[in-house]
């Protein structure tokens, strides 16, 4: 997984600085990772999912980017290959943890460093969700939630995720959504999970684009009053709806996750969405390897592009209330601490 040669113990000043460059290309454009001048989390980042990036070097970057606080994901499907259990996956994310911080600590000594920027506190603040996405509801045994279930005792697991419903056909992967009754009893298994648990729960919620019932967001709403929603907090993870779907959800007591999605030039309700939505439920994530933020859109993100959604999303919603950006992000970092701090 990922680029052998970041974890060469052989690295010299220059390939330490490479490593843990903050400048991106696009084609032939090169884009500096702007300094926000607080740190900010990213709730909900697959670093199992790179196909480029090490997950260890992403670490590396984004601590020295500021990011604060991470939280992965850990599906006992979709992950079996690399961490088919929760203790697995402790363990790997672990050893990535180590290596990022060798990694960090060698830049720090080759000046490779911005210390008024980086947090190497990221180090003993990353975490993960468990939970089978809606892709594998079809497979959701008795054997599988109790993989679900085990990995809640584990100090490093923060909650349930990303769990919900997915009724988009995934033309890229071929993937045909499972029937809407399954993902609906797969859904509500695990939020009952995390309701008696009292643990935090991140929702992924999809449908087609020409679906003007948003029919998944109307199945979830549904769920949610029927199974109840975690005092803990639950999260709409990538949210790309409008701002009265995120009003409804926000009614229920539920947080909206913003990524770099909504950055994206098409997206302009998905803002309004943002910006009219209580500051006390906003929280950023980066959802990477997935949909990196403008104008940096198509290449692999990485928790440390984090920066350029928060710095874009905080300053349109400052343009359009008159609030200040500063006051945009600590909200956003202190939800983010309250669900899984």
């Amino acid at each position: 997984m990922g680029d052998v040669k970041e974890h060469s113990e052989n690295r010299g000043p220059a390939d330490t600085a490479a490593l843990l460059s903050l400048t991106y290309t696009k084609k032939t454009k090169r884009f500096e990772l702007p300094a926000l001048g607080a740190p900010v989390v990213d709730t909900h980042a697959h670093l199992m999912s790179f196909w480029r990036a090490n997950p260890a070097g992403a670490l590396a970057r984004a601590a020295a980017a500021g990011v604060e606080r991470m939280v992965t994901i850990w599906d006992p499907l979709s992950d079996v290959r690399y961490a088919p259990t929760a203790a697995a996956y402790h363990e790997l994310l672990c050893e990535w943890i180590a290596e990022a911080r060798a990694l960090y600590e060698q830049g720090l000594r080759d000046g490779a460093v911005d210390t008024a920027r980086a947090t190497p506190q990221l180090f003993d603040h990353v975490g993960y969700l468990a939970g089978v996405h809606p892709y594998g509801a079809p497979d959701y045994t008795d054997e599988v939630h109790g993989l679900v279930a085990a990995a809640l005792d584990d100090p490093l697991c923060l909650g349930v995720g990303e769990i919900g419903l997915d009724y988009h056909f995934d033309a890229d992967d071929d993937i045909e959504a499972a029937p809407h009754d399954v993902q609906i009893a797969a859904m509500s298994r695990q939020l009952a999970l995390a309701c008696e648990r009292n643990m935090p729960v991140e929702l992924h919620l999809r449908h087609e684009n020409d679906d003007a019932a948003r029919t998944s967001h109307e199945d979830a709403y549904r769920v949610l009053c029927e199974v109840g929603v975690p005092s803990a907090g639950c999260v709409l993870h990538c949210f790309g709806e409008d701002r009265a779907t995120a009003e409804r959800f926000v009614e229920l007591g539920c947080y909206i996750a913003f990524g770099g999605a909504a950055t994206f030039k098409r997206n302009d309700e998905v803002r309004e969405a943002f910006a009219a939505c209580p500051l006390d439920r906003i929280v950023f994530e980066t959802d990477c390897p997935y949909m990196a933020p403008e104008p940096i859109r198509g290449i692999e993100c990485e928790p440390a592009m984090i920066c350029q959604t928060a710095k874009l999303l905080s300053e349109d919603r400052a343009q359009r209330t008159g609030e200040k950006v500063d006051e945009i992000l600590a909200a956003a970092r202190e939800n983010s601490l309250r669900l899984f701090g």
